[in-house]
Order: structure tokens, then sequence, then C-alpha cells
């Protein structure tokens, strides 16, 4: 069972010891896992029956993710830290919400940490916690991030699973790639330029026509209902 105190939290991430360092040294285990491992939907529903191992693993599998995520628009190591313990107990609390229609579970916390990490970047900024030249490079990068609630909220949510799979049909190799790099792994176009050995153009070029392509295919989903 859960313990119900707000203070509550998961392991520590084992981060350098550079108070600015900008990735956290721990295993991604979201994408590859043993066969024998459950399933993020039957990890989800344990969660809902206050299984505090179900949580763990599901921790473990995508505490990475989420930490690069928030850690890249809050761009603070423990703002990061953070955001991460509340992500995870906001998973604990919410467990029911998660809806297999709107979406994988994956997608959807994903779109749970971008929703969460702006409101408190939104939160710090006015508390006068970063210097100009961090907010400039905050609002640099939420332009670079904003289509993840699009992306997780809008066209996923709305065309169902059978139907992003058709839209993603419609897109070519790099654009598939692109988006899944950016919104599934958390990653911004310039990284994903270098882990393509594409230039940064080419790469925002097949990330704004593969979320034209999807937005297209909502719009048709809208138009049927």
């Amino acid at each position: 069972m859960f313990t119900s105190s707000p203070a509550a939290r998961f392991p520590a991430l084992p981060l350098s010891q550079k108070k600015e360092a900008a990735k956290p040294i721990y295993k991604d285990t979201s994408t590859v896992r043993p066969t024998q491992e459950p399933s993020d939907e039957v990890l989800i529903a344990r969660i809902c029956a206050d299984d505090s191992e179900a949580l763990g693993l599901f921790f473990s599998r995508y505490a990475r993710l989420v930490w690069t995520i928030a850690r890249r628009i809050l761009r603070n190591n423990e703002e990061a830290d953070d955001l991460l313990q509340d992500v995870f107990l906001l998973v604990r609390r919410k467990a029911s919400a998660f809806d297999a229609s709107k979406g994988s579970v994956r997608s959807l916390l994903v779109q749970m940490c971008y929703q969460r990490a702006f409101s408190r970047r939104r939160d710090l900024v006015r508390q006068n916690f970063y210097t100009s030249v961090e907010i400039n490079e905050n609002t640099a990068v939420a332009k670079r991030t904003s289509g993840a609630s699009l992306y997780d909220g809008s066209i996923e949510a709305c065309l169902g699973k059978t139907a992003i799979r058709r839209a993603r049909e419609d897109l070519s190799l790099e654009q598939r790639e692109t988006l899944r790099l950016c919104f599934y792994e958390g990653h911004t176009l310039e990284e994903i330029a270098a882990r393509l050995g594409q230039s940064y153009g080419n790469v925002r070029h097949h990330y704004y026509r593969g979320l034209a392509k999807l937005r297209r295919h909502a719009k048709r989903c809208g138009k049927k209902r």
C-alpha cells in the first residue's frame, strides 16, 4: 500500500556532482525491457490497486525520460529532480485517469510531464528564479517544445490508436523518427540532428512537415465526428 504522506519520495537519481550537469547517469529502460516484464498498461492497472512495486517499476522505466524533459524546460537539476518526484506522485494519485483510448501510457505520461514542467517554469519566472539570459533560453526551449501538447493532447487523443497508426503511415521515415525522438524521448531538434547525422535545417523541416500531416488527419477526424 502507498503511504499517504505528501513527503513520500522516489529514489534519488545518481546525478553528477556538478550542479548543472545536463544528463542523469542511469539507464533508460522504457523502450528495451525483458519480455517477462509487465506492460505499461498492466503496471498502471496495478498502480490503481495501490501496488507500490508496480509504481517502482514504472518509475524505473520512465524516470530518465521525465527527468530529461523536465531538465530541458526548467534548465536546473534540482528543479528537474523535484518535478520528477511531482510527476510520479501524480501518476500514483491519478493512475485511473490514464485512458488507453486517448493514446499510449507513454505518450500520456509525456504530455503530463510537459504540462507540469511549463507550469513550474512560469512559476519560477514570476519568482525571478532565472537571470535574463536564462529566461531567453527558456523561451527558446518553450518554442521548440510547445508542439508536444498538440501532438499528445489533440492528435493522438483525437485519432485514437488505430487512426494514429494510419496517420503515421503518411509520414516519411525521417518525419516519424524526428517526431518520435522529440515527443517520446524528449530530445531537442539540435540533438536529433546530431543523432540522425542530418543538418538542423533538415530536421526542422521533417518536424514541421510531420506535424502538419498529423494536424490534417486530426481535422479530418474532427469533421467525421
